[in-house]
Formats: structure tokens, C-alpha cells, sequence
């Protein structure tokens, strides 16, 4: 073997196993960048999971201001039923306090239907916003995992 033959031969071992290399970091780099689209997409999916727990909560907050208004507007008309209850008990033949006292009472059931309507959307509502939290909780938990694991998976340089 000449000389010129081995540094020829010499030559394209080191740029075959160059490339060889080259492509192994390549592939090494790749699946890093893929498992961090992996962890962007988690967090994108983390990010609305957010903005709908934020949602929730605010028709929660509705939902309940409505109930406590709704009560409220029950236990007044509650409270002028049964003035008129009592003033009919005084009064028997009194016609004007009974057509009060019916009227005022059927308000005050109505709302009392309205008030247990939206408690109960808001107990729903209230139910919802504990499944998210613990989704959300769930899911950081796992973005955090596969970000030590991204961390750990970085290409060497050498070998």
C-alpha cells in the first residue's frame, strides 16, 4: 500500500465516521426539539385550561351574586307576605290585605324558585372549577416532569 492509497483511505474513514456523527447529533437534536413542541403544546393545552378556569370562576361569581339577589328579593317579599298574613288574622273580612297577602306570597315562592335555580348552577359551576384545578394541577405536574426530562436529554458534543 502506498502512501498516497492510505491517507486516501484514511481520509474517507474520517468523513464517513464524520458523518456518522454528524447524524446521530442530528437525530439527538431532533428528538429534543420534539420533546420540547411536546412541552409547548402541553402548555398551550395548560394555558387554556387556565382561561377557561378563569371563565368559570367568573360566572360562578354571577351565579352566586344573582342567587344572593334573588334571595333577597324573596325574603322581602316574604317578609310583606306576612305582614299582611297578620294584619289579615286581625282582619279576616279585610279583602285588600288578602289579595296582598297572596300576591306578595307568590313573588316571594317565585323568586325562591329563581334563587334555587342558580344555586344550583352555581353549585355545578363550583363542581367544574374543582375538576379544572385539579387538571391543571395534574398537568403542571407533568410539564414540569418532561422539563427535567428535556433538560437531561441535551446533545453531547463529543464522542
Amino acid at each position: 500500500m502506498t502512501q498516497k492509497t492510505f491517507i486516501l483511505l484514511l481520509l474517507c474513514f474520517v468523513t464517513a465516521k464524520a458523518h456518522v456523527l454528524a447524524q446521530q447529533i442530528s437525530n439527538d437534536s431532533l428528538q429534543v426539539l420534539q420533546a420540547r413542541q411536546e412541552a409547548l403544546q402541553k402548555a398551550s393545552e395548560l394555558n387554556k385550561l387556565k382561561i377557561t378556569l378563569a371563565h368559570k370562576q367568573r360566572d360562578a361569581q354571577r351565579m352566586k351574586e344573582k342567587t344572593d339577589h334573588f334571595n333577597a328579593k324573596a325574603n322581602d317579599f316574604l317578609s310583606k307576605a306576612k305582614k299582611y298574613s297578620e294584619e289579615l288574622k286581625q282582619h279576616p273580612a279585610d279583602r285588600k290585605a288578602a289579595k296582598k297577602s297572596k300576591k306578595f306570597s307568590r313573588r316571594a315562592n317565585h323568586y325562591t324558585r329563581k334563587a334555587n335555580r342558580f344555586s344550583n348552577k352555581y353549585n355545578s359551576l363550583k363542581n367544574d372549577i374543582q375538576s379544572l384545578e385539579k387538571q391543571i394541577q395534574d398537568m403542571q405536574q407533568q410539564i414540569q416532569q418532561d422539563n427535567l426530562r428535556i433538560h437531561f436529554q441535551q446533545p453531547s458534543s463529543s464522542s
